[in-house]
């Protein structure tokens, strides 16, 4: 690890099970990475139903409390890698709004869980994770509560056209961890009826040399930056979002682009193929924002 971290990676953490784990992948990142450690905590008096006067008795003592669960945590960390810097941060605000503060911050990542404390609630009204990913000014990373599949196994990035972001991001991060890059592209053909796609074969020849010459163009920044990583590409027809979650069985990390210049109304706002991805997805997800 670095003597003098000069960049930090930014958690979240609450109390749920998921959000250990993240805090454990992001010490995992930070010491790999030779950066500082920041464990964010939201804590607030709302959720307590009680009079004004009752909240001012008692908001001394929550605070210790929550200061005291974030300091034990922050700890933990310190005992997992000797060494690394760790910073907890109580967080007054709302927690996305803290997060997303912290990691404004020379922090080069931002790391929560994928799930908190009410997963059942993720539709209808959000969540920290969700809007951490909709709105992060760096690489945010969601973490299953099952944590990577395989540590050692390779990373993968879905690239669509002309989205130089996550490339970049995924072969820094292939390199960082020793492990092959599996780049993963796929393109679409009307269908005959509803579930059925019949492709000329002369048409899939031309559509596959096309999406394999535009793809190399857009790798050979990365390749010639990182020489050293071991890049496997696979074009098929499909839909990108299942071609990236089946690849996921086996990876460290995947890694897409965050689409906001697609933003619906009725979506999260980062793009459709994303958001299942973070969904879906059998390993940490990092969304790369443009």
């Amino acid at each position: 690890m670095n003597s003098s971290p000069t960049e930090a990676v930014v958690v979240g953490l609450d109390t749920s099970e998921n959000a250990r784990v993240a805090l454990e992948w992001a010490a995992d990142e930070a010491h790999l990475r030779g950066a500082v450690l920041r464990v964010g905590h939201a804590w607030s008096m709302q959720a307590y139903r009680l009079p004004e006067a009752y909240k001012t008795d008692i908001r001394e003592d929550a605070r210790k409390a929550a200061w005291t669960f974030l300091e034990s945590a922050a700890e933990d960390m310190r005992k997992r890698h000797p060494g690394l810097e760790v910073e907890p941060e109580l967080i007054d605000e709302a927690a996305v709004e803290g997060l997303l503060r912290m990691a404004a911050n020379d922090s080069g990542l931002l790391v929560t869980g994928r799930r908190g404390l009410n997963p059942f609630m993720t539709v209808l009204l959000g969540s920290v994770s969700e809007g951490v990913a909709a709105h992060t000014p760096v690489p945010a990373v969601l973490v299953p509560t099952e944590g990577a599949p395989d540590p050692r196994g390779p990373v993968v990035v879905g690239v669509a056209p002309g989205e130089p972001e996550p490339v970049e991001f995924a072969f820094a991060e292939a390199e960082r961890r020793g492990v092959v890059l599996k780049v993963v592209r796929t393109w679409m053909y009307p269908q005959a009826f509803p579930g059925h796609v019949a492709v000329p074969p002369q048409e899939e020849a031309r559509r596959t040399a096309e999406e394999t010459a535009e793809l190399e163009k857009l790798l050979a920044p990365a390749r010639a930056a990182h020489p050293k990583v071991e890049v496997a590409v696979r074009i098929e027809l499909g839909l990108a979002e299942e071609a990236v979650v089946n690849a996921s069985k086996d990876a460290s990390l995947v890694v897409v682009g965050a689409h906001r210049k697609h933003t619906q109304h009725f979506s999260l706002p980062i793009g459709r193929v994303p958001h299942r991805v973070l969904h879906l997805a059998h390993a940490p997800v990092a969304v790369v924002p443009h």
